[in-house]
């Protein structure tokens, strides 16, 4: 019996066009800045993505999506040099701010994100995208992301089609059309002849912030960017009732952290 082959690409750009969970613009990115970079900064993820690396010290490293310096001022202290790349402007504003305060001067930052022209770059040893992989074409990254590392990539997705816990969507009657998982990333690159690596990486905060009812609101519509009137009531229930009375907080997010060597 003769199976026709499926094509993964085909099937996450399709499962990515119809998902609830939409990627954020770089004005929203900018608006997030600040509190992305209290929150992310010297957090335990950045040693354990770090700690799955294959780095010798002399390497220069592409920091796609970097945000505010979250992985690439650790890493400048720990290699040859950073290039650092995001298409939120504000977002290198608080990098640059990072690197000042810690003395590091060896990263270079550059207003682009995954659609535009990378031919400017110079050609890193090692690249990486941490938690920055929400894009249309996920084939079309990885192949870009691999032409331009000598050495090795690395790379963090989300576990599970959601950001946000799924009891907490159930219970305030929110239905979403989840987006793809991360399985589809290794696929594709096996198909491409790599052997990638999987491990995981379980952060120390859940799925969105709960410390106040305001913010657990707020929260959940940056995260699905629409709450009705009900739903919003519903969330507010939800907060008081079980984050609060129940002490269960959101569920922590995993991480799927995927590596593979570029040296075929």
């Amino acid at each position: 019996m003769f199976l026709e082959p499926i094509n993964f690409s085909a099937m996450y750009r399709e499962h990515k066009a119809t998902t609830d969970f939409k990627g954020k613009t770089s004005s929203d990115w900018d608006e997030k800045s600040a509190d992305m970079a209290a929150s992310v900064i010297n957090s335990p993820y950045v040693d354990d993505f770090i700690s799955r690396m294959n780095i010798t010290g002399d390497e220069v490293v592409l920091d796609i999506g970097c945000g505010p310096g979250t992985l690439a001022i650790p890493l400048a202290k720990r290699v040859k040099e950073v290039i650092a790349i995001d298409f939120s402007a504000q977002m290198l504003e608080e990098l640059k701010a990072y690197a000042a305060r810690e003395g590091v001067t060896n990263i270079k930052t550059y207003h682009i994100g995954w659609e535009d022209d990378w031919s400017t770059l110079e050609q890193a040893d090692i690249v990486v995208a941490s938690r920055s992989m929400e894009v249309p074409d996920i084939e079309a990254a990885l192949t870009k992301m691999s032409a331009h590392a000598s050495k090795a990539c690395y790379l963090t997705y989300k576990v599970g089609g959601s950001f946000v816990d799924m009891n907490i969507l159930d219970f305030i009657g929110k239905k979403v059309k989840t987006k793809p998982d991360y399985w589809y990333i290794p696929i594709i690159l096996y198909s491409h002849g790599y052997l990638p690596r999987i491990d995981y990486i379980e952060t120390g905060r859940g799925s969105v912030r709960a410390n106040t009812e305001d913010e657990f609101v707020e929260s959940l519509i940056w995260s699905v960017h629409t709450l009705d009137d009900e739903q919003q009531s519903k969330a507010r229930q939800y907060f008081r009732e079980v984050i609060v009375g129940q002490k269960r907080p959101p569920r922590m997010v995993n991480w799927a952290f995927i590596g593979w060597e570029t040296t075929l």
